[in-house]
């Protein structure tokens, strides 16, 4: 073994076979975090294409489909070079190629330079030079996820590795991230591994990076592979390819623009809270490579009635430097992508491609909603006037659904109703109608702003008729909270899904005495649960048990659950924006800055890289943990518990300056509400906000 070391790097070099077997890495020099980048090892079950060429070499794939793996040399030489944070590794042969690797330490940077001489002519269909894998996985050590993009990439078509669309966009193996080489690219990491700024990664050639699924990810550069396809090496070609990776201390991107009195109580948990909004809404709007979409997940999962969500997150956000030399920020990608949404709906009623776009019963409002959060950051009044297009047509669907469904939105289907999809519901569902509610405010605020006062208060009169009926039908007196669905026969499912009760109580749909009640329920059944529930970083989904009633039990008489099949009690941490937001509505301010801090722990411990943290009802983790196999049916391995949701889940971010601020930028102004935690004061809160960036001072 030979070890390269400074202060941010220990790098060791194998021997005995071309392999660098262990690479940590930590911009504070503590060596707290990035304890082993290089995962060497393999998922102990996946179906999933890169689990082979994991860890420290070069691999490339011929014309036939056959691997060919740095690792399968027999011999290879270890050598010291001219000074001793330099190691040159030679004599690595394999397949038609015969490689040198010289790795190389200069304070923050790391370069690791790949010389490759080509023994005799191969067609190359893919390929990879040594990477860093990352993954989320503990079995291959600390969970570290990131995400890599920008617009001076190859297109791929790459959507996400499943089966939401066609094969026709999806790849095999990797997705093409620069055309060029030169210049450089930013990484953000779900890590304490650059706590201040962005990693950079600096390349000779085009970078190249696959992943698999959403919990790990290869980062390498092919400079023997063309960007836009395969190549043929002649016998004799040498190629030498260089890429480098460095910490910056600037940031890039997103960022959110609060900012408390350094060494002030509270101070630390702001800038944890910064950082995490900076991973998720960078991470988020780089997900899905093929139309500069925010995604939900790394894999470019892409549920567009997450769009209200995303969209609240991003207006709390202000753009602060480009991620790559031809990048963008995300407030742009959300203006393109509303605005791909409006000419859709113009032209088929539907707001394009994306999980469940045809059959969703949510995506109308939720365009609403997004479409008002798009405004209040730009204030672009013509661009406006050409959403409001697409507005109508939303409106138009959204009031036909409500007059078939007897004044709320109802669906006879069992599955595919909302994003609660994976629970089989008939009837009127709880949460499309809130978000019904809430996209109908939004359409009235829109339309007032641009001087349509006809057509805001209609859509305003159509908020309070859908308001009043929610109200009388849904809500239990006895129970003191709503129903989750009610059927058309008129009985209500009680199983205490908070989080839309929770978005109702945030947006005002819900009377105070009510909002007091729903909060009082879900306290009291958390304690009831026991330790596990009451004291989780976040706030459940559900808080009865409704295996039951979902797809998979119903369906196969499983009790298996999984994401998209079932959530069942699972925590996801948007919620948590929720739970702050009604926990500061119905006055439990004390509660509302403990589950903020709560959440900010959480995440400086485990940069939240699992997502989603299932619990069964006895207070354990569910049975996602548990490799379950249904045969013929369904794999059996156990990610799924690790997920690491994006964009989405950055919403608890934007609670700091909401919730515990009082922030709330609006198309009338900026409104300054109650500070739930002085200790946060004085702070300054820096917006976008209708197209100029503001400051505003909290506190002092």
């Amino acid at each position: 073994m030979h070890v390269l070391r400074n202060g941010f790097w220990r790098v060791v070099v194998a021997a005995e076979q071309p392999r660098v077997a262990e690479l940590q890495f930590d911009a504070w020099g503590e060596g707290k975090w990035c304890a082993n980048l290089l995962k060497t090892g393999a998922p102990r079950s996946s179906h999933l294409p890169l689990t082979g060429p994991v860890g420290a070499q070069s691999v490339y794939v011929d014309a036939s489909g056959n691997w060919r793996r740095s690792g399968e040399s027999l011999l290879a030489r270890l050598s010291a070079g001219r000074t001793a944070t330099e190691v040159t590794l030679g004599e690595i042969e394999f397949g038609a190629v015969r490689e040198t690797w010289r790795l190389r330490l200069d304070g923050a940077r790391l370069t690791w330079t790949i010389r490759q001489e080509w023994k005799e002519t191969v067609e190359v269909a893919d390929a990879l030079t040594p990477g860093l894998f990352f993954a989320a996985e503990a079995a291959w050590g600390e969970a570290t996820v990131f995400q890599l993009w920008e617009r001076g990439m190859a297109g791929d078509g790459f959507y996400g590795n499943g089966t939401i669309l066609g094969t026709e966009s999806v790849t095999a193996w990797t997705r093409q991230t620069r055309r060029e080489g030169g210049g450089w690219v930013v990484a953000k990491l779900l890590s304490h591994a650059v706590p201040n700024g962005d990693w950079r990664v600096a390349t000779s050639h085009h970078l190249k990076k696959g992943e698999i699924l959403n919990f790990a990810s290869v980062l390498g550069q092919s400079a023997w592979c063309d960007a836009a396809g395969p190549r043929t090496f002649r016998a004799g070609e040498v190629v030498e390819t260089e890429i480098a990776w460095e910490p910056a201390a600037s940031e890039t991107g997103m960022a959110l623009g609060v900012e408390v009195e350094r060494g002030a109580t509270g101070w630390r948990e702001a800038e944890v809270t910064r950082r995490f909004f900076d991973v998720y809404a960078n991470c988020g709007i780089m997900a899905d490579t093929q139309l500069w979409r925010l995604g939900n997940q790394p894999a470019g999962y892409v549920a567009l009635f997450c769009r209200y969500m995303q969209s609240e997150m991003l207006k709390f956000g202000v753009p602060r430097g480009a991620l790559g030399p031809a990048s963008t920020d995300g407030q742009d990608v959300l203006v393109g992508e509303v605005t791909r949404m409006a000419e859709n709906l113009r032209r088929s009623g539907t707001v394009g491609a994306g999980y469940q776009s045809s059959t969703s019963l949510d995506f109308y409002p939720s365009f609403l909603v997004a479409m008002r959060d798009v405004l209040v950051v730009t204030g672009d009044r013509e661009s406006g006037a050409e959403l409001w297009a697409g507005a109508e047509a939303a409106l138009a669907r959204l009031r036909a659904q409500l007059a078939e469904g007897g004044g709320l939105i109802s669906t006879a289907r069992e599955t595919g109703n909302d994003y609660w999809d994976w629970i089989a519901r008939t009837g009127h569902i709880g949460y499309v109608n809130i978000l019904a509610w809430m996209g109908l405010r939004a359409a009235s605020e829109v339309a007032r702003w641009l001087g349509r006062e006809d057509e805001a208060a209609a859509a305003e009169r159509d908020a309070a008729a859908v308001g009043a009926a929610f109200n009388a039908e849904f809500w239990s007196e006895e129970k003191g909270f709503y129903a989750d669905w009610v059927e058309a026969d008129g009985r209500g499912h009680f199983y205490l899904y908070a989080p839309p009760q929770l978005m109702a109580i945030c947006a005002g749909m819900v009377p105070e005495e009510k909002a007091r009640r729903v909060v009082a329920a879900i306290l009291a059944r958390r304690h009831e649960l026991g330790p596990a529930w009451e004291n989780c970083f976040s706030i459940q989904t559900n808080f009865y048990d409704a295996e039951t009633q979902s797809f998979m039990f119903r369906t196969f008489g499983s009790d298996v659950t999984r994401f998209g099949q079932t959530m069942n009690g699972g925590c996801l941490a948007s919620w948590n924006y929720h739970w702050i937001g009604a926990l500061m509505k119905t006055g439990h301010t004390a509660e509302a800055v403990e589950a903020w801090r709560r959440v900010v722990a959480r995440f400086e411990q485990t940069a939240l890289v699992e997502g989603c943290n299932y619990w069964d009802y006895q207070g354990e983790p569910s049975r996602t943990m548990i490799p379950v196999e249904i045969p013929g049916e369904f794999p059996s391995y156990d990610l799924i518990s690790a997920e690491p949701f994006l964009a989405d889940q950055g919403l608890v971010a934007a609670a700091l300056p909401r919730w515990l601020l009082g922030v709330e930028p609006t198309l009338e102004g900026v409104k300054l509400g109650p500070v739930a935690a002085p200790e946060l004061t004085p702070a300054q809160v820096t917006l976008r906000h209708l197209g100029e960036e503001r400051v505003v001072e909290v506190g002092g």
